[in-house]
C-alpha cells in the first residue's frame, strides 16, 4: 500500500523527468499528463479516486478513475512502460531497491 503522497510524486517526477509543479499544475503536455495519470493511478489503486483527483488539483472523481484506466491499458501494451509504473510503485512502498543501493555489497 502506498502511504506516502509525496514520495509518489518525487518518485513518478525522477521517472519522467518532470517537475512536480508541471505534474500538479494545469499543463496538457504530454510527458507531465502521463506522469500525472500515473500518480493518480497508483494512488487510486489504494485511496478513494476523489482523494486521487483531489492529491493531482483535479476536481472530479472522474478523472482519476480514467487516469488508472489509461495506465492499466498503456501497461498491457507497452511491456517498458509497465516496468516503469511497477518500479515507481514499488519505490513508493518500499524505497529504493537495495540492489541498486551503491551502499549493498551483494
Amino acid at each position: 500500500m502506498i502511504t506516502d503522497f509525496d514520495l509518489l510524486l518525487a518518485e513518478t517526477e525522477a521517472a519522467f523527468q518532470v517537475g512536480r509543479e508541471e505534474i500538479l499544475g494545469p499543463t496538457r503536455k504530454k510527458t507531465p499528463a502521463l506522469a500525472r495519470h500515473v500518480v493518480m493511478a497508483l494512488w487510486a489503486d489504494d485511496h478513494a479516486f476523489q482523494d486521487a483527483a483531489n492529491r493531482c488539483n483535479r476536481g472530479c472523481h472522474s478523472t482519476a478513475m480514467w487516469a488508472r484506466e489509461r495506465v492499466l491499458n498503456l501497461s498491457a501494451l507497452d511491456e517498458s512502460f509497465g516496468e516503469i509504473v511497477s518500479e515507481i510503485r514499488w519505490k513508493s512502498q518500499h524505497g529504493n531497491r537495495p540492489w541498486n543501493d551503491e551502499s549493498v555489497k551483494i
